[in-house]
């Protein structure tokens, strides 16, 4: 099998057999490299140099990146289930509709990295830098983010059932519409985070800090969010959401309900919550 240039077809690399499927290449120079639709399952690929090479809709299942830097690569449609991206650089990647199904992203850097629609669901991706990252429409479903920084992300509509983002930092985070249900925030910094129809129904916040997230009120299911028990909920944001949210969901976000109305009142939105009485 010949590997080429992707664009000036210049030779690369040449290996025996028909494809990299299972073969060890550890360490290759394969930047730019024309890998559209290519077999490389179980491939050794670790600590390789595949910047801007194209690999749309390869298959990488199983294979190893430990190291691996695919910085500026092209992996639309691709499948990563099982694959090994421990330390790996993806620097705006394109992952567009690409699986990555328990792969293994420990630490990997996904900085503005285009993965609107990629299927991340039970993958192990604790201290992965995800910022200023697209993530429209993801399934991080089960997936372990915890420490994971999502600064600046896109994560709007995006499933994060189930998932673990202890510890995790969501600086400006657009999360609106995305589904929360049952995701851990234990500890994470939700600052600025947009949250507009977002579904916080069994999500748990224990400790979390949320502060600027203006948009709390529009998200759904706050009151029958679990144990949010908030490490920090800003004066800014308090007053935003205490005009729209009821009793019930203010109650849930830590605030005593013996308080309720004097905060409306201090605040000028008038008396208790019509929505909430008896």
């Amino acid at each position: 099998m010949q590997i080429r240039h992707k664009e000036t077809g210049e030779f690369i690399l040449e290996v025996s057999g028909p494809s990299l499927a299972g073969r060890r290449v550890r360490g290759a120079r394969l930047h730019h490299a024309a890998l559209r639709g290519e077999d490389m399952t179980g491939a050794d690929l670790r600590g390789a140099d595949l910047c801007i090479a194209d690999l749309s809709g390869a298959t990488l299942c199983g294979a190893n990146l430990t190291g691996a830097d695919l910085s500026g690569a092209t992996l639309t449609g691709a499948k990563l289930d099982g694959a090994v991206l421990l330390d790996a650089k993806l620097l705006g990647v394109n992952l567009a509709n690409a699986t990555l199904r328990r792969a293994d992203l420990t630490r990997a850097t996904l900085r503005f990295a285009e993965a609107s629609g990629a299927d991340f669901s039970d993958a192990v991706m604790p201290r992965a830098d995800l910022s200023y990252g697209v993530f429209r429409g993801a399934n991080f479903t089960g997936a372990q983010l915890d420490e994971a920084s999502l600064n600046f992300a896109n994560v709007a509509g995006a499933k994060l059932r189930y998932a673990s983002l202890v510890c995790a930092v969501l600086i400006q985070a657009d999360l609106s519409d995305a589904d929360l249900d049952q995701a851990d925030f234990m500890h994470a910094a939700l600052n600025g985070t947009d949250l507009r129809g977002a579904n916080l129904g069994g999500a748990l916040f224990r400790h979390a800090v949320l502060g600027g997230c203006w948009n709390l009120d529009r998200a759904r299911g706050v009151a029958e969010a679990r144990y949010l028990e908030l490490g920090s909920l800003d004066v800014r944001t308090l007053r935003a959401s205490l005009g729209s949210l009821s009793d019930e969901s203010l109650v849930a976000l830590g605030i005593v309900k013996e308080t309720i109305a004097s905060l409306r009142s201090a605040v000028g939105l008038g008396g208790p919550d019509p929505r909430s009485a008896a």
